[in-house]
This record gives C-alpha cells, sequence and structure tokens, in this order.
C-alpha cells in the first residue's frame, strides 16, 4: 500500500495542544470504539492497565468503552479484568487493578444511529476542557459515520484527537478516501494512525532478500 505523504502547512495557533496536566500527566478521556472487540480485550486494555501501573495516566484520566453489545458498566469491567489476567499473568495485582477498573466506563452506541452519539455527547459534557482521544477499534467501514456523528454531536473540539486502527485501505485509492473522509471532520495534527501492516510484506521477505544477495 503506497500513502501520500501529508502536504506541508504553516503553523496555526490550533497547533497549541489544549487540556489539562496533573503534574506532566495529561488528563484524557478515551473513549474506546470497539470496547469489547477482540483488539481491545487482548491488546488495548491490558496495555493501558500496564500504564496505569507504571504512574503514566494521570488521576481522574477515563476509559470510556463504546459497543453495540448491551451490557452494563461492571460487566465490562468484570471482562476486561478476565482479559487482563490472562494477558498480564503474574504481574496482574488485584490492589492496582481495582484503582484501574475506577478509570473504566461503558456505553452502548451502535455507530451508526445518529440518536445514539446524544448518549455520549451527555457523557462527556461536564469535562469538555479534557482531552477527547476517539480509538477506533473497528472497521476502516465505519471510520466515515463515526467522524461525521462525533462533529455533528459537537464532540470535535481543539482538545479531541482521534486514532485510527488498521487497516488503513488496501490500495492508494482506498487509503486516500479514508484520509479524505476524516480529515472533513479532523484536522490533520488531530489525527493519529496505525497500520502495522503497512509493509508487512517487505518484512517477511527480509530473510529471502538477505539470501537472494
Amino acid at each position: 500500500m503506497i500513502l501520500e505523504p501529508a502536504r506541508k502547512r504553516r503553523p496555526t495557533e490550533d497547533d497549541s495542544f489544549i487540556g489539562i496536566r496533573v503534574g506532566m500527566l495529561l488528563l484524557v478521556a478515551l473513549v474506546l470504539f470497539g470496547g469489547t472487540g477482540d483488539l481491545a480485550m487482548r491488546k488495548l486494555l491490558p496495555g493501558l492497565y500496564r500504564r496505569h501501573v507504571s504512574g503514566d495516566m494521570a488521576p481522574g484520566a477515563r476509559i470510556i468503552g463504546i459497543a453495540r453489545t448491551a451490557m452494563t458498566r461492571e460487566e465490562f469491567a468484570t471482562q476486561a479484568e478476565q482479559s487482563c489476567r490472562r494477558r498480564v499473568g503474574e504481574d496482574f495485582d488485584p490492589a492496582s487493578w481495582k484503582d484501574f477498573a475506577a478509570r473504566l466506563s461503558y456505553l452502548r452506541v451502535d455507530a451508526t444511529a445518529h440518536a445514539d452519539y446524544e448518549a455520549l455527547a451527555a457523557t462527556l459534557a461536564p469535562r469538555a476542557s479534557v482531552v477527547r482521544v476517539f480509538f477506533l477499534s473497528t472497521a476502516p467501514g465505519l471510520f466515515e459515520v463515526v467522524c461525521h456523528e462525533l462533529k455533528a454531536a459537537g464532540l470535535v473540539t481543539a482538545a479531541s484527537r482521534i486514532v485510527l486502527e488498521k487497516p488503513l485501505g488496501s490500495d492508494t485509492e482506498s487509503a486516500n478516501r479514508i484520509n479524505e473522509v476524516v480529515a472533513a471532520s479532523f484536522q490533520e495534527h488531530q489525527i493519529f494512525r496505525i497500520d502495522h501492516y503497512l509493509g508487512k510484506e517487505t518484512v517477511q521477505n527480509l530473510i529471502a532478500l538477505r539470501f537472494g544477495n
């Protein structure tokens, strides 16, 4: 997959990072779309738990799981705990988990349902000055509708960030399309892309390249 380099632009006042800091740590609300999915449970939540234990998360930072599944906050926390226990292994600490679980909340949202974003807006409203990080651990086909609905609900502010999880298209055309639809709601400096499949075939062929030359 070939991605065109981002166009250079002049820095603006919007580039300054807006948000509340607790000491050296930025206070954030991480809104995790696909919060009950395989990636969230196997990788993201265990990784966030480790960051909590390491002291890398500010007091008051929240993690809001978003998915279509109907469940309570307690059920979501229990599912996350079971996954973290398996993934973290001997380093799992029940006392630390209790503190981490207090950061967790859950909201049932159908990503394609306009009305569901009103509940998300109401949840985030009391903490409007906190940096909102929308992590899209979803199918790429949902990127456009999620970004559009977030903007329509007034949830995209100067303090918002969005993280796109792979795959970010299958070729240049589809990758550019994703860039275009996300850019309609977020500025480039607000967008973070994760695609560890980029260059995957090249990496897999390193041994062949090494011994073939």
